[in-house]
């Protein structure tokens, strides 16, 4: 239940209101339709498990958010307001954003100040503290970063529109119950969304026509016409905000007015440029060489089938499994050869196995060695790296950097090292190469990650828009991270690696399924890394679930598991870690 002036409601429902706001970028119905809302993303005080919770918020001067820790009014300060005094780093989600930010608990002349300005709009805030027998806490948001939801480029471009929309909306409701005598939160508010609409205007007339120009000629008319409309709107929001300032009695009449030239232009925009924008690669594709395998119904029947007879029937393992060097910096784990040579002359696969950072599969991770053996063409050393929640964060990297270590202290170039894992064990080769970078070791010539987990805060919108397509979902990876950051913050590398530096990074395969959960977990990391000057290569299969690659330990693995393995021996051949030609 958002702390907006409502009784407490019980978590479950809580967790209606967040999955109803997900989904709906923003907007919910029922009793709270048209309330300004915002989702608060804390990290536990005691558990160090982030918490999500829907509040209402007010608009500030200077880009901040406020909000207030009433609890519906009871006795005690809420969970969520002790959460941000230990740690007051959060995720804040608007709808269209996410933004991460830093909290503030105000205190004497700004925190009354602002507390009167929350009670002259809402007089609820002023019952609710005389209801709690205590001091309601004023909590200030300062944004520090933000980024866009996963959309299609006209979709960002609708939801960015709607939420102007849903403040003007809430703006005009304001007015008409304010009469002439206008209060200092309905300025405010005005003014945050008349600077928002500015800055989003003069980015579209600097970024996004300059763009559509070059590729669409045949839209010179409508974007001359946009562009000069873009002029008319400032001098609009400028009389919007006079208005405001001054009361006069026709006041409701004058906002009616000037809002709906306002919903006029954007409804115009979007009439005309949706369309096109839609049909432009995801930003996270746009300087990346991504492909998109196609796959049918039939391929994900195969793959979870042969899935499911994996952990009932194992398949012999055809390879060799004798030590080929002398000690892997003593982590226990397995060698795997199906390609024959010489670790030292052909170099070696580290293969690091996922389950959730707390599970091993002892007698089919063999398999998966062998296979990418058979693909990158040189023997595998499968880890057996320490498990949470026994050996939390970092005793699995540790593990996986000592290994490593040990491989170039036996001889073998760090450039025939290729560094492979899947889910947790993805999460943990990218670690591993923020960690060697920091410490200054020289890096494997390339990485795999099939399906990681590559932000622990859990921002990815695919963690709720590809909820009930997937093997798994946002609880399990909530309870995973837990057990395995125990305590260690999520929003930091090499633990989380989309928050480290990308910069220097070798040539990365990145692999994941468009039906999985943490399907913007890779993209968000290849959009990064590109960014950062990483050689990028992302595969995305489509309608894929989590680690579908798994289906390769079968003795007959079905065809788009044999897709896999193929771009993976393709791959190989490119990077400087195939031993045949440099980038």
């Amino acid at each position: 239940m958002p702390e907006t002036r409502k009784q407490r409601m019980p978590y479950d429902f809580n967790q209606q209101i967040i999955q109803e706001f997900r989904a709906n970028r923003g907007k919910v119905g029922g009793p709270f339709e048209g309330a300004r809302l915002l989702l608060l993303t804390t990290t536990g005080a005691r558990s160090g498990v982030r918490h999500t919770v829907p509040l209402g918020y007010l608009h500030d001067e200077g880009g901040r958010m406020l909000v207030i820790a009433s609890a519906g009014g009871a006795p005690h300060h809420p969970a969520w307001y002790h959460n941000v005094r230990a740690d007051p780093h959060v995720t804040v989600e608007t709808g269209v954003f996410t933004i991460e930010a830093e909290a503030a608990v105000l205190e004497g002349e700004e925190r009354e100040r602002l507390f009167a300005r929350a009670v002259e709009a809402d007089s609820g805030w002023a019952g609710y503290q005389a209801k709690s027998g205590r001091v309601l806490p004023v909590v200030a948001l300062t944004p520090l970063s933000g980024s866009l939801p996963d959309f299609p480029e006209g979709e960002v471009l609708k939801a960015i529109h709607d939420g102007f929309r849903r403040e003007l909306a809430l703006i005009r409701a304001d007015a008409a119950v304010s009469g002439p005598r206008v209060g200092a939160q309905l300025r405010v508010n005005c003014l945050a969304v008349c600077g928002g609409l500015r800055h989003h205007h003069t980015a579209e007339s600097g970024q996004l026509f300059p763009h559509l120009r070059d590729r669409h000629p045949e839209l010179d008319a409508v974007l001359d016409r946009l562009h000069a409309e873009h002029a008319v709107l400032d001098h609009l929001l400028d009389d919007l905000q006079k208005l405001l300032s001054a009361g006069p009695a026709d006041l409701l009449t004058e906002v009616d007015r000037l809002v709906a030239q306002i919903e006029n232009h954007l409804s115009y925009e979007e009439r005309h440029l949706v369309p096109l924008l839609n049909a432009l690669p995801p930003r996270h594709e746009d300087h990346l060489n991504v492909t998109r395998i196609p796959a049918t119904s039939d391929d994900h029947a195969a793959v979870t089938a042969t899935i499911r007879a994996l952990v009932t029937r194992t398949p012999a393992l055809a390879a060799d499994v004798r030590p080929a060097l002398a000690h892997t910096g003593g982590v226990p784990g397995q060698w795997v050869s199906a390609a024959g040579g010489s670790a030292t002359e052909d170099g070696v696969t580290l293969y690091v196995h996922g389950g959730g950072f707390e599970h091993s599969q002892p007698t089919l991770e063999p398999l998966m060695a062998c296979r990418l053996s058979q693909a990158t063409r040189r023997p595998a050393f499968r880890v057996d790296q320490r498990l949470a929640p026994a050996h939390p964060y970092p005793a699995a990297l540790d593990d996986v950097v000592a290994v490593y270590r040990s491989l170039l202290e036996q001889g073998v170039p760090a450039d025939r090292i290729i560094v492979c894992g899947e889910s947790s064990g993805g999460t943990l080769v990218l670690s591993a190469l923020l960690a060697l970078r920091q410490a200054g070791d020289p890096l494997p010539g390339a990485a795999v990650a099939v399906s990681p987990l590559t932000d622990l805060t859990l921002s990815s919108q695919s963690l709720d828009t590809n909820d009930g397509r997937d093997v798994i979902n946002r609880r399990v990876a909530e309870h995973v991270t837990a057990q395995y950051l125990a305590g260690a913050r999520a929003d930091q590398a090499p633990q989380s690696p989309l928050h480290g530096d990308l910069h220097g990074l070798p040539p990365l395969l990145l692999v994941a399924g468009t039906a999985e959960v943490l399907l913007d977990d890779t993209r968000r990391f290849a959009a990064a890394a590109s960014a950062a000057g990483v050689d990028v290569t992302l595969d995305l299969y489509e309608g894929m679930p989590h680690a579908f690659h798994a289906s390769v330990m079968a003795q007959d693995p079905p065809p788009i598991a044999l897709t896999f393995l193929r771009r993976l021996t393709d791959w190989v051949a490119e990077t400087r870690a195939g031993g045949t030609r440099s980038r």
